[in-house]
């Protein structure tokens, strides 16, 4: 088995290709020991034609949704790889895009997170909820504020209509998250369309009192939103 994933890791499509079929359907059925299939390795490789053959030989729709150890997908891995021909194909097999892993992170969370936008569009198109909260409650839109993901935080909120001020378990908003990380082009953005300056955590903390030397520019982007609207 240890043998297998590593060739599906590397999307070795002939090795599995000349396994004899009762093989290839042996080890399909497999996972390692962290409770990983053929299907979430080669998922990972962004291998298309991999894919489609270990699904097929692997259960089809049900091994689409085998979760490993710690609850992750063949589609989470995909997403988070920015592989979109393979999250297609997921999708199209009855991958379900609301599963979340041990940490309640979604496919979209990390296509998120990693700026895999053309990924995120994808996900949001299967009705991937925009706003699900993560253990933290960090909504996708948290975590591509987080990382700078200017892009992704576009199409979540132009597209997806995910909450501009959602909370998580601190209180922090994105644009908090944003202003924080030091994500300026993002923390302006999110400004602009409104988010709330003074949307305060647990902490009694704002997105406009951590700001610093930027708390004007925030303020003059919260502006010119208002006068763009």
């Amino acid at each position: 088995m240890e043998k297998a994933a590593e060739r599906a890791r590397e999307g070795d499509l002939s090795y599995f290709e000349s396994l004899p079929a009762e093989e290839l359907a042996r080890l399909c059925r497999r996972k390692d020991d962290d409770q990983r299939s053929l299907l979430h390795s080669a998922a990972i490789s962004g291998c298309l034609e991999l894919v489609q053959l270990l699904a097929a030989r692997g259960g089809g729709a049900a091994a689409v949704n085998d979760q490993d150890e710690e609850g992750w997908t063949p589609l989470q891995s995909a997403a988070s790889c920015g592989h979109e021909a393979v999250v297609g194909l997921l999708l199209q097999l009855g991958a379900r895009v609301a599963d979340a892993n041990s940490g309640g992170r979604t496919a979209l969370h990390y296509a998120a997170s990693k700026g895999k936008t053309a990924v995120v569009r994808q996900l949001l198109a299967a009705g991937s909820p925009v706003n699900a909260p993560d253990s933290t409650g960090s909504t996708p839109l948290h975590r591509a504020a987080a990382g700078g993901r200017l892009e992704a935080v576009k199409v979540l909120l132009e597209e997806g209509r995910a909450a501009l001020d959602a909370q998580d378990k601190t209180g922090a908003t994105p644009l908090f998250v944003a202003v924080q990380c030091d994500q300026a082009s993002v923390a302006f953005y999110l400004a602009g369309r409104g988010a709330g300056l003074e949307v305060a955590t647990k902490d009694g903390e704002t997105p406009l009192s951590i700001a610093g030397e930027n708390a004007p520019a925030l303020r003059q982007a919260a502006q010119h939103g208002m006068e763009t609207d």
